[in-house]
């Protein structure tokens, strides 16, 4: 494969997604075996261009790691890439004039460095990194022009991903905190349940461990999660902080606001993990729930997951017309429901955590 096939290969593969971690770790595993080398290491900018922060690394045992880091804030590299641009070539760090009166923070006692290249990542005139490939002491081949030549060339196909990757991760970070507003707007209009989304969430989240799900799982039931009472904004405030039980014309209201919900989020969120979790949150596995009736694993299980705990703490959460149940009170009366109310297997995970764990759930 000649290099230019290299480089678009690699090109393809981080272009490929939008998570930071994926990204890093392939560009990482690629730069190391891109030219052979022994340890590989990705820096980024922090948000006020000043420092550079390790962010993964190939080849370094996970005591050498912790020492890694510390070379982000070595000066010398700080100056030479991440404020004037330049690669550095070193073939042998004990003996380069450049470090000759400096103390190497990555000496054969802490990181066992012995030569490196290191090159800015740069977007446009923008630097935001650094790619850095290195071979152990005891390694005798030396890094040529040519080796940092390709390794910029490998550094310029694979910044504007590492970029965008970044940036999906602030999006990310600032969608999670405007939705977390919103359902703290919801827990304003009802005082009763202040704090009932993030607990919902964290519950969610326990249960789909113990399922164990996948991380993007659990990322959509997390936002599914914490926006599953949103609807409740379009409900009266009347009928949200009333002291008594609903009448039936109250109740059937209050049933909308899971449609309410997925209506106002499906305008800014394409996940449909996230919008069926806020929408069937309700749903029961006998087929008699609501908004659309639907039963068994045709209820996403997301809304299967979220409908125990949402039950759980609505039991456990004090009432102006029900006191709270004890947690062990709660948990027994929705295992009762099994089958009929909720999932079977969501209950058993429920129950192993609620058993292996009583003091997440507020064991009484």
């Amino acid at each position: 494969m000649t290099v230019l096939e290299t480089l678009l290969k690699v090109s393809r593969k981080v272009s490929s997604s939008l998570e930071l971690v994926t990204v890093s770790n392939i560009i990482l595993k690629e730069a190391k075996k891109f030219l052979d080398t022994d340890f590989s290491a990705l820096f980024l900018l922090d948000k006020e261009a000043h420092h550079l922060i390790l962010i993964g690394a190939k080849g370094f045992t996970n005591n050498q790691l912790a020492n890694l880091k510390v070379l982000a804030g070595w000066e010398r590299i700080n100056v030479e890439l991440a404020r004037k641009g330049k690669a550095l070539l070193v073939n042998d760090i004990a003996k380069d004039a450049r470090f000759k009166r400096k103390k190497i923070p990555f000496s054969k006692e802490k990181i066992p460095i012995g030569s490196f290249i290191a090159v800015p990542l740069k977007t446009g005139s923008k630097i935001i990194g650094v790619l850095l490939v290195s071979d152990h002491k005891s390694r005798k081949t030396r890094f040529t022009e040519a080796d940092k030549k390709l390794l910029y060339a490998l550094a310029n196909h694979v910044a504007i991903a590492l970029l965008n990757a970044r940036l999906y991760g602030n999006t990310k970070a600032l969608f999670l905190n405007t939705i977390l507003s919103l359902a703290a707007a919801v827990d304003a209009k009802d005082p009763y349940t202040h704090g009932h989304s993030e607990r919902v969430s964290k519950y969610a989240l326990e249960i789909a461990r113990e399922m164990r799900e996948p991380e993007q799982f659990l990322e959509d039931l997390n936002f599914a999660s914490i926006l599953h009472d949103i609807g409740k904004i379009g409900i009266s405030d009347s009928i949200l902080s009333k002291k008594s039980a609903l009448d039936a014309d109250e109740l059937q209201k209050m049933r909308k606001h899971p449609a309410i919900g997925y209506n106002i989020v499906k305008a800014v969120v394409e996940s449909k993990n996230i919008l069926n979790g806020m929408l069937e949150h309700h749903e029961r596995f006998d087929g008699t729930g609501y908004p659309k009736k639907m039963s068994g694993n045709k209820i996403s299980l997301e809304g299967r997951i979220i409908a125990v705990v949402d039950a759980f703490d609505t039991l456990t959460t004090n009432r102006p017309y029900q006191k709270a149940y004890t947690a062990k009170e709660a948990a027994l009366e929705i295992v009762r429901s099994s089958g009929t109310q909720f999932d079977p297997r969501v209950i058993r995970a429920f129950q192993r955590s609620f058993s292996d764990n009583p003091g997440f759930w507020h064991f009484e």
